[in-house]
């Protein structure tokens, strides 16, 4: 009996030794679990280094030269503002309306205009600014304007005195010369008139003289004669008409070649010109077009051309308006 006891005891004992010894199998899922955990938090290490090797590649990729930004996308000096498209004193804004950094530049509509004088002195344009270059068509129309007081032999004149008389004269030569269907032929008496309505001299004279003419002015003038005497050869009025005693056989062919054109800050230019006649036989010979060929000569043509004298030099101040045509404000002529 005490021999079974032993043997059982032994044989507890030998299950107890059994479990313990079962405890330390490599296989025990207890000790896989606690391995597989080790190699996981082993695994997000590398991974992390991994992770920080490719953002060093990254950054290494974004400044690399293939992403720097080339020489051809950089502001060149082809693309910097050059000397000739720099904004010129006149257009530059001055000191005291300089944009500030918060403020960007207006646009050129804001620009003041050149009615309105730069307040600063930096920004004043020089005398040369004044000088207004003529070239192409505004050459032949500064001529051609000019031409039409020169033809008519147009004495020194100023708007703040004006003689109706000389304006009454300009009008009937200008139509003579430019547009004789206007002219009308009658006869009183013994005389022969040349006739145009009081209409007609006022649209000429505000065409291309800084004065408006009133019928008021003209209509106190004396009717036309009908006899010879010693009365003058116009201008007379009668019936709405201006009456002057008929002359035919005029040459006109003298012509003003503009040589410079000054701004003078007030809304009106001067300009200096110099009076040609044109050689007689040469005039007869010319038709419209040979005649308005004159008119296109630049100062340094006409004083070169051999057909041409020069006779006098001449200054007139005109306003400008708003189409940029001129209407005459002063006139003289020094021979």
């Amino acid at each position: 009996m005490k021999d079974y006891r032993i043997l059982a005891l032994m044989t507890a004992l030998c299950l107890m030794a059994g479990a313990v010894a079962a405890c330390n199998r490599p296989d025990d899922p207890v000790v896989t679990s606690l391995v597989t955990t080790t190699a996981g938090t082993t695994a997000p290490t590398e991974t992390s280094e991994t992770s920080a090797s490719s953002s060093e590649a990254t950054s290494v990729s974004e400044t690399s030269k293939d992403t720097e930004p080339s020489k051809d996308t950089e502001p060149s000096k082809d693309t910097e503002p050059s000397k000739d498209t720099k904004p010129s004193k006149d257009t530059e804004p001055s000191k005291d309306t300089e944009p500030s950094k918060d403020t960007e530049p207006s646009s050129v509509d804001t620009e003041p205009s050149d009615d309105t004088e730069p307040s600063s002195v930096d920004t004043e344009p020089s005398e040369d600014d004044d000088t207004i270059v003529l070239d192409g068509e505004d050459q032949t129309y500064a001529n051609t304007y000019i031409t039409n007081f020169v033809e008519s032999g147009f004495p020194n004149f100023s708007t703040e005195s004006a003689d109706v008389d000389v304006l009454l004269d300009f009008v009937r030569l200008h139509l003579k010369i430019n547009s004789s269907n206007a002219i009308s032929y009658e006869k009183k008496g013994e005389l022969d008139f040349e006739t145009f309505a009081f209409e007609k001299a006022q649209s000429v004279v505000g065409k291309y003289i800084a004065y408006y003419l009133k019928e008021g002015e003209v209509n106190t003038l004396p009717a036309p004669p009908s006899s010879y005497g010693d009365q003058p050869a116009g201008p007379w009025y009668e019936d709405g008409k201006i009456w002057y005693e008929a002359a035919d056989g005029e040459a006109y062919n003298s012509i003003g070649i503009v040589d410079s054109v000054e701004n003078n800050r007030d809304g009106t230019v001067t300009l200096k010109f110099t009076i040609y006649a044109i050689d007689l036989d040469t005039y007869w010979a010319l038709d419209n077009d040979g005649l308005k060929a004159y008119y296109k000569l630049t100062p340094a043509q006409a004083n070169e051309d051999k057909t041409l004298e020069k006779k006098a030099s001449g200054v007139a101040v005109v306003d400008i308006g708003q189409s940029g045509g001129y209407y005459l404000k002063s006139y003289k002529v020094s021979r």
